[in-house]
């Protein structure tokens, strides 16, 4: 069984539910500019699993939409993808409440 990503805008808010790596990673990074248009918050709650390549990809989508003067917040962070956050010294960039 593979592991599977989906992800859902509603609102000015993107969801993710599912795994979040290296396999599963690549419609989210084809699809980041439709992706982050008109959105001010990426929910990833529903992540069950997150690596460092997820992490990179959130860390690019902040960019990208902080690039446009537009705020994003990243909200439903789990422990653990807060100790990778952190282990990659990435707090004041990801700038997770």
């Amino acid at each position: 069984m593979s592991a599977s990503l989906r992800f859902e805008k509603k609102g000015d808010t993107l969801f993710f539910q599912g795994s979040l790596d290296r396999e599963t990673l690549l419609p989210a990074w084809q699809q980041r500019k439709t992706l982050l248009a008109d959105i001010n918050s990426i929910d990833i709650s529903a992540l069950d699993h997150i690596d460092s390549t997820g992490l990179a990809l959130f860390v690019h989508y902040k960019a990208q939409v902080e690039a446009e003067n537009r705020p994003l917040k990243i909200i439903g962070v789990s422990e653990r993808f807060q100790t990778l956050i952190t282990l990659y010294d990435l707090d004041n960039i990801m700038n997770i409440a």
